[in-house]
């Protein structure tokens, strides 16, 4: 018997289907080669999961920041789910303090969504908002950092 060992990461993981998230574009506040992870389809084990790769605002901290996606085409949304990046209790990256979700209006102005649930903070697990539908070209996740320590996402579905 033969048994086949991939060398490479990539290599080793099906290839997981198409999602919204994942055929958008992403800008930052802050961009970074590791931008591309919130939208690799990767989910963490838990909130120090260094097997996956993830983003983070370092060395930013205490600020206000903020991520975005634009889509491919016009899309109706009503949930969002963000698995926070955490390193504690040595590392330099906390969840936030707090964020909101914004969607693009027609004017191409940033609104924020409507009737949206809890914005969770929650280690190790998707934190999911549901919000009012909305018809959209993209939409942007602001968060506000915990004083004296940055922030970071494993990965942000929609």
């Amino acid at each position: 018997m033969e048994v086949w060992l991939s060398q490479e990461l990539s290599a080793s993981r099906p290839t997981m289907p198409a999602t919204l998230a994942s055929e958008s574009k992403i800008d930052a506040s802050y961009k970074v080669k590791s931008i591309s992870a919130i939208n690799d389809r990767l989910v963490p084990k838990d909130a120090n999961d260094r097997s996956i790769p993830y983003y983070h605002w370092w060395p930013k901290q205490g600020s206000t920041e903020w991520i975005s996606y634009e889509f491919p085409a016009e899309a109706t949304v009503s949930d969002a789910t963000v698995y926070w990046f955490d390193d504690a209790p040595w590392g330099g990256c906390r969840v936030p303090k707090s964020w909101k979700l914004y969607y693009k209006d027609s004017q191409g102005q940033w609104q924020p969504v409507a009737g949206a649930d809890k914005y969770g903070v929650e280690k190790g697990t998707g934190n999911t908002v549901n919000f009012d539908p909305v018809k959209t070209t993209a939409v942007k996740l602001e968060i506000r950092q915990p004083d004296r320590f940055s922030s970071g996402i494993f990965e942000w579905e929609i």
